[in-house]
C-alpha cells in the first residue's frame, strides 16, 4: 500500500513565501529596501532562511540590488514593462492558440462561468480588487488549457514580477471599461470558435494595458534635470 507523506515546508520556504505574497500583493512597494535583521524580526526566525529566501526572491526577479549595495524590492522601469508585456504577447498568443484547440465542454463551461463574471462587472469600479483577481483567473486559466506546464510555470514568474503595478493600467475609469471588454471578447471568440476574434481581443488588451501602465510610470518619474523646460 503506498503511503503519501505530506510535504512540510522549510523555515525558508515559509520565509520566501510569505516575503513575496508580500511584494506581489504591494505590501512590501517598489523600492523598499530589505534588511535581512528586520525581516529576521519579522518572521521570527534567525537571518539565514531570511538570506536564503531572498536569494530566491532574486532569482525570481522580484529583488535587486541597484549597484551591489543592498537588497530591495524590484521598481519597474518603462523598459522592463515594455519587455515583460512583448513576451506575455509571445506566450499568451501561443497559449490562446493552443487553447482554442483543446476545449472540452468542462472548459466551455468554465469559460462562459468567466464570461458571466466579468459581464457583472461592468459600472462596478469600486471593486478593484476583486476584478484584478478575476483578471489573473482568466488569464491563469487560458494558460492552464494550453495544456503547456512549462509554459503556465513560464507565464506565472512575469505574472508575479508585474502584478505589484497591474492595478496603474487599471486606474482610469475608461481603461477599466474597455478591459472588460476586451476580456468578453476573448472568451466569447473562444466559445463561438473564432480564434481570430479571440486573438484580436488579447493582443488589444495587452497593448492597451502596456500603454496605461507607460503613461502612469511615466508620470511617476522625477524630472530630468538636464532637461530644459518646454
Amino acid at each position: 500500500m503506498a503511503i503519501h507523506v505530506p510535504r512540510i515546508k522549510s523555515i525558508r520556504d515559509q520565509v520566501y513565501e510569505g516575503l513575496k505574497g508580500m511584494i506581489v500583493s504591494g505590501q512590501l512597494p517598489q523600492g523598499a529596501k530589505l534588511q535581512e535583521n528586520d525581516l529576521a524580526e519579522l518572521f521570527r526566525v534567525s537571518r539565514t532562511p531570511v538570506r536564503e529566501a531572498l536569494k530566491l526572491l532574486r532569482e525570481d526577479g522580484l529583488v535587486e540590488s541597484p549597484g551591489g549595495k543592498g537588497l530591495f524590492v524590484r521598481v519597474l522601469t518603462p523598459k522592463n514593462v515594455t519587455d515583460i508585456f512583448q513576451v506575455r504577447q509571445l506566450l499568451e498568443g501561443f497559449a490562446l492558440a493552443q487553447a482554442a484547440q483543446n476545449l472540452d465542454e468542462g472548459r466551455r463551461r468554465r469559460l462562459r462561468e468567466l464570461e458571466e463574471q466579468f459581464a457583472a462587472f461592468r459600472g462596478r469600479s469600486d471593486e478593484m480588487e476583486a476584478y484584478i483577481q478575476l483578471d489573473t483567473q482568466l488569464h491563469t486559466y487560458l494558460i492552464e488549457c494550453s495544456d503547456n506546464l512549462f509554459l503556465r510555470e513560464l507565464t506565472g514568474r512575469i505574472y508575479d514580477i508585474l502584478q505589484p503595478v497591474r492595478v496603474l493600467s487599471l486606474s482610469d475609469r475608461q481603461r477599466y471599461e474597455e478591459s472588460i471588454e476586451e476580456h468578453l471578447q476573448i472568451i466569447q471568440g473562444l466559445l463561438a470558435g473564432d480564434s481570430q476574434r479571440a486573438a484580436q481581443g488579447l493582443e488589444r488588451h495587452l497593448l492597451e494595458a502596456r500603454e496605461m501602465v507607460l503613461q502612469v510610470l511615466r508620470n511617476q518619474l522625477p524630472p530630468d534635470p538636464q532637461k530644459p523646460e518646454p
